[in-house]
């Protein structure tokens, strides 16, 4: 039996031990263990900078797979064992270029990740040209929906993002829109959905405010941010008028700027993936408290399942992470067992095959994050969107869920929950 059929023989056997995937790590021992074998997937996450939360969280679940998918091996009585190497992409383009240059050296061909937008954009071609699969679970931006590359990603793209933010902001009354954003591939492109989603339903959207992500002080941005608030307020009204933050990290020190401005909390305010569960800001009581005062709305891809297993597995990843994961950490959970399971033997460089493997199994994957179907780009085709917002109890303050919007098909949509 060659190297690539053992491999498939074991985790089809993990698949029916598990139920899909989903596993509790209490598997049987099954015959004599073989001789040690390990499968080596690579994962560029951003570990450091203004993506930290993400990659925080993305590492402990890839762990806690690991963990679980080498419990099933050893409980098969097979010798294979998965190894992760995580490389620091520092929330940096640069750098994730030269770790995904580094994981290449070490003949490592499939890695998960990158996790930003603008990371993946500077590592694509370069992953095309020498063979290399991607599978990124938390980059979304719509310009690198791209057919036949070797980009795959377990999240939808800002199409729909952008379509669930203008809808939201419609069903709420606001019919002026003031976009704040990071001046990349991510927040240009999404605010760019969001734009042309919100005037597709008569809404006005003035020129908004492009700041560059790599600047330590947003004062000068926030400045022009409440120049424009003023002036669109006295048109129309504070009632219909509000501002959507493109951001990550940087959202903390903006909501911070933004509460020595009484217009800023005057109007609503909408945030994206970029914002919602990030820890540092519910931390910081000056950002948390004025997150909270405009009844900040920030969308996040999620996912509908109710499975008992996934919501252990899940729990799991909560309590040695310290708090709620975002849903792209259970999607990273669900990419090793993918990453494992379309593994090939290293004397082979046919991406091709690879690629081919990496769409047949995600079309019938099933794991914590629900179905893995991927549309003709390679991105995930349905989606759940949850809307969270910040609230405060007893002098703290946490993200909190209150709003759903579903998609299973191109014609039937779930309504606001």
């Amino acid at each position: 039996m060659n190297r690539k059929s053992c491999i498939s023989i074991c985790i089809i056997l993990a698949i029916l031990l598990s139920g899909c995937i989903e596993s509790s790590g209490e598997t049987a021992n099954i015959g004599a263990t073989s001789e040690p074998e390990n499968i080596t997937i690579g994962a560029l996450l951003p570990l450091t900078g203004s993506v930290a939360s993400i990659g925080e969280a993305s590492q402990v679940a890839l762990e806690v797979s690991a963990e679980d998918i080498n419990g099933y091996f050893s409980g098969l009585g097979s010798g294979m064992n998965v190894e992760l190497v995580v490389k620091d992409t520092e929330s940096d383009p640069e750098m994730a270029l030269e770790k995904l240059k580094e994981l290449d050296e070490m003949g490592i061909k499939i890695v998960i990740g990158p996790q930003g937008s603008d990371e993946v954009e500077a590592v694509l071609d370069y992953a095309n040209e020498n063979g290399i699969i991607l599978l990124s679970t938390a980059s979304t931006a719509s310009s690198l929906a791209i057919p036949d590359d070797n980009l795959f990603r377990l999240v939808p793209d800002d199409t729909n993002q952008g379509m669930v933010l203008a809808t939201l902001m419609n069903d709420e009354g606001i019919s002026t829109l003031i976009p704040m954003y990071r001046n990349d591939v991510w927040g240009n492109g999404l605010a760019d959905e969001v734009e042309k989603n919100f005037k597709a339903l008569n809404g006005t959207v003035l020129e908004g405010i492009a700041y560059e992500p790599e600047n330590a002080n947003h004062s000068a941005e926030v400045e022009a941010l409440n120049e424009k608030v003023i002036s669109a307020t006295s048109e129309h009204g504070s009632g219909s008028v509000a501002v959507l933050l493109c951001s990550y990290r940087e959202a903390t020190e903006i909501f911070a700027l933004a509460r020595d401005y009484p217009a800023l909390s005057e109007v609503k305010w909408y945030g994206t993936d970029g914002i919602a569960l990030n820890k540092e800001l519910i931390n910081d009581n000056n950002a948390a408290s004025f997150a909270a005062a405009v009844n900040v709305s920030a969308s996040m891809y999620g996912y509908l399942n109710d499975n008992t297993r996934s919501k252990a597995i899940e729990l799991k990843i909560e309590e040695q992470l310290g708090r709620l994961p975002e849903s792209y950490a259970l999607a990273a959970y669900d990419a090793l067992w993918i990453a494992t399971y379309v593994y090939q033997d290293p004397i082979s460089d046919n991406d091709e095959i690879i690629k081919l493997a990496m769409t047949s199994n995600t079309d019938r994957y099933h794991g914590i994050s629900g179905w893995t179907i991927l549309n003709e780009n390679g991105d995930r085709e349905s989606w759940t969107y949850y809307i969270w917002t910040v609230t405060e109890e007893n002098g703290s303050y946490q993200w909190e869920e209150y709003k759903t919007a579903s998609r299973w098909s191109d014609n039937q949509y779930i309504e606001f929950e």
